[in-house]
């Protein structure tokens, strides 16, 4: 056990980095004031999950290691509990706080255990039901904080469900992902929401943790899409019955119940005063939403997802203005996306959810088709929002071993769209072809491929004669490469900056954050700009050459109002036209800094 002042400090900052970031366990840090009142897998669990964060001295130096050996801890002293039959709320709770540092360091399987183990206590003893709605004791919000933590942490981070057809098919029954009838409700409840007074000088700005809820919710369905996009040939997205329309309507029913004190309009992130944005149960909540908004438009709508779908049936066929529109979608929240980040990176607000690592990897990979846009300005501008994309997920890969796997895989998926099947000697420019590696794709969409990908971290669980090889667990996602290139190449486009056609003007340099640590971003950009450009700074001239290519100093290049750069998919007539803007109509021509990007945010 640390030293009691440590133990303290890991505290501190539990309540002030994982405190509804997302997991809503503890009332105030008066829960755990007492630090010798409390159970020793509580301790355990809550350095397990901490340790990224504190800075006291007796962790320096060893913070994952450190993590590791707690997480080790706290899993023996539930297990003797559990053995003595002396299971408690603190019990659910360590188990929450331990899967969830179990997800950050990768370890899927452990985690999956303890999530799976704390959803059957909650339900064995009663906690997924409401008894008593009207009573606002200490004990009954505990139990419900717990529920609704529990619940989102399953919603996000929980195993597929899925139910085998042996009812219809004896001889041949396949697995299908389990689709709840939302029609069909029973009486029994749910615990109500839990009280929430966000401490701070603004009174109105409560309940914003219970928006995260219903989101997080719907990011489940997500993974489900996107896990049947990969595995079946599904529903195409735009039927009336697809995963796809089903999710695109939860959405916008969320958005309408939005609050607008909530919205971006509102909150007005950007004003506010360090001072402000100190109350991070208020603000880390609002950019997880903002965050994961973006993500599951950007997901619905991915390319990758419609050009790599299994080449069965006339279903292979994309509708042209399906095409464009989903394309047009992805571009917008992708570079959402960047902007939140940029933002974030202005204002030096800490990220404390790892979640946001993953709408970043996601929204890179969108950058990426773009970076091959036949168009300079969105060529250019793709290239550096996939920059900020890479950089920053660097950033938070010193905090967690998950999004140094992203940023990992991220990286090889870059390296291989810009350098597979392109001659160092083809002049830059007319290179259109970008060649995706479905592997390293499918294993950010999918982020965890259910577990089944990371192979190594079984070995913390079980017997090695126990375990698949990873061959086998990759069997279905082989290095199988999707390409796309323009048809043709579009006419010269003059772009009006003063009439509302760019993109988000937001920031006019590159802003760095707390956590910025400029030689190491220096060297990633570097590969980043080899990556794109396919080459290699090996001499003098090739030094000369990035230097030449250093992207333009404003963060987001104009958006052309002309109809141009339609990309060719594998084995279909439509194309996507990547760069025209049908939101035109709507913007404000006065106000260059708005426009068509003040349409589609939350």
């Amino acid at each position: 056990m640390p030293p009691r002042d440590a133990i303290l400090d890991t505290v501190d900052a539990y309540f002030r980095y994982c405190h509804m970031q997302p997991l809503w366990l503890f009332d105030t840090d008066e829960d755990l004031s007492s630090i010798e009142d409390c159970h020793d897998e509580v301790i355990f669990s809550l350095l397990a999950l901490t340790l990224c964060h504190s800075k006291h001295p007796f962790f320096k130096g060893r913070l994952e290691q450190l993590s590791g050996q707690y997480a080790q801890l706290a899993r023996e002293h539930i297990m003797l509990r559990i053995a003595q039959g002396k299971v408690t709320l603190a019990t659910v709770q360590s188990l929450c706080m331990l899967a969830l540092a179990n997800f950050h360091a990768n370890d899927v399987h452990l985690a999956a255990l303890h999530l799976n183990i704390a959803v059957t206590f909650s339900k064995c003893v009663g906690l997924d039901v409401e008894l008593t709605p009207s009573e606002l004791s200490p004990a009954a919000e505990a139990r419900r904080r717990v529920f609704w933590s529990l619940h989102l942490l399953e919603r996000m981070y929980g195993q597929s469900v899925c139910e085998l057809t042996i009812l219809q098919d004896f001889e041949h029954p396949q697995y299908v992902p389990l689709q709840p009838d939302l029609r069909k409700r029973s009486n029994v409840l749910p615990p109500r929401m839990p009280q929430e007074n966000v401490r701070g000088e603004e009174p109105e700005r409560t309940g914003i943790w219970a928006h995260t809820v219903p989101l997080g919710t719907l990011w489940q369905q997500v993974r489900t899409y996107v896990m049947q996009c990969a595995h079946t040939n599904s529903e195409p997205p735009w039927s009336v019955e697809s995963g796809y329309a089903v999710i695109c309507a939860h959405l916008m029913n969320l958005e309408t119940r939005m609050p607008t004190y909530h919205r971006w309009d509102s909150a007005r992130f950007r004003d506010r005063t360090d001072r402000e944005l100190q109350n991070r149960g208020y603000w880390s909540p609002w950019l997880y939403l903002q965050f994961m908004y973006h993500a599951i438009h950007s997901v619905l709508n991915h390319p990758f997802l419609y050009s790599a779908r299994p080449q069965q049936s006339a279903q292979l066929a994309v509708p042209n203005t399906f095409w464009k529109t989903s394309s047009e979608l992805a571009f917008i929240h992708a570079t959402w996306i960047v902007r939140l980040i940029d933002m974030v990176r202005e204002k030096a607000y800490r990220v404390s959810d790892p979640f946001i690592g993953q709408c970043t990897a996601v929204a890179a990979t969108i950058h990426i088709y773009f970076c091959r846009a036949a168009d300079r300005q969105i060529r250019e501008a793709a290239q550096v929002k996939l920059e900020t994309c890479t950089l920053f997920l660097a950033e938070l890969a010193e905090l967690w071993p998950s999004c140094r796997l992203l940023h990992d895989t991220l990286r090889a998926l870059i390296h291989s769209a810009f350098t597979s099947g392109n001659s160092d000697q083809q002049p830059e420019p007319s290179r259109r072809t970008v060649s995706i590696n479905t592997r390293l794709m499918w294993k950010i969409l999918q982020y965890d491929f259910d577990g089944k990908d990371l192979g190594a971290s079984n070995h913390d669980l079980f017997h090695r004669s126990f375990c698949r090889g990873d061959a086998d667990n990759a069997a279905g996602h082989g290095d199988h490469t999707v390409e796309m290139q323009i048809s043709h190449t579009p006419p010269t486009t003059e772009v009006d900056m003063s009439n509302g056609q760019a993109l988000p003007p937001y920031s006019d340099h590159h802003s760095t954050g707390p956590n910025t640590q400029q030689t190491g971003l220096q060297q990633e950009r570097q590969l980043v700009d080899e990556d794109i450009h396919g080459v290699s700074n090996t001499n003098a001239d090739a030094d000369a050459n990035v230097a030449a290519r250093t992207p333009i100093p404003m963060m987001y290049a104009p958006f052309p109002k002309a109809p141009t750069a339609p990309w060719a998919m594998p084995s279909n007539a439509p194309v996507i036209d990547m760069t025209y803007d049908p939101f035109y109509q709507f913007q404000d021509l006065g106000s260059p800094a708005d426009g068509a990007w003040e349409v589609g945010n939350l």
